[in-house]
């Protein structure tokens, strides 16, 4: 756990460093089940970093997902995504690290669409599969609701 974590902040900050971010362009806060970055790399395709700390029991994952943009109106987004996520599990006497991939879609609310004197906050919440296989924890996949909440800087 403690690598997944090194790794994960270290990739954080290599993310929020290397962007250079305009004013705008640049998002934190929490994904369902972790910490996360976005930035806006152009109108239609966002990248994001999410590091899942607080999952199941012994479960860690990183995750890197491209979002595009289908459409986009004053206070809301409708997307897709793609995703290629780092999962660490320890327990049963094993420690083990695999890739997965995944994709599915969402929308994005602005708070501000509400009261134009909130602050910047952005809610999503998104729909998608996740594959993974282990060697010893066996495969997963399955269909995941995500929320997220994020502070646009």
């Amino acid at each position: 756990m403690k690598s997944i974590l090194k790794k994960s902040l270290l990739a954080s900050a290599l993310l929020l460093t290397t962007l250079n971010a305009k004013q705008g362009d640049m998002y934190a806060g929490l994904e369902w089940y972790g910490l996360s970055a976005k930035y806006d790399i152009s109108d239609k395709i966002t990248a994001q970093a999410i590091g899942g700390f607080w999952g199941y029991s012994g479960l860690t994952s990183f995750t890197g997902r491209g979002l595009y943009k289908f459409k986009e109106q004053d206070n809301y987004s409708l997307y897709g995504y793609g995703s290629l996520t780092s999962w660490s599990w320890s327990g049963y006497g094993y420690d083990e690290t695999v890739f997965g991939f995944g994709g599915g879609a969402g929308a994005e609310y602005d708070i501000r669409g509400i009261d134009s004197k909130f602050i910047p906050l952005f809610i999503s919440l998104d729909l998608g599969i996740q594959v993974a296989s282990f060697d010893h924890y066996g495969s997963f996949s399955g269909l995941g609701l995500g929320l997220g909440v994020h502070y646009k800087f």
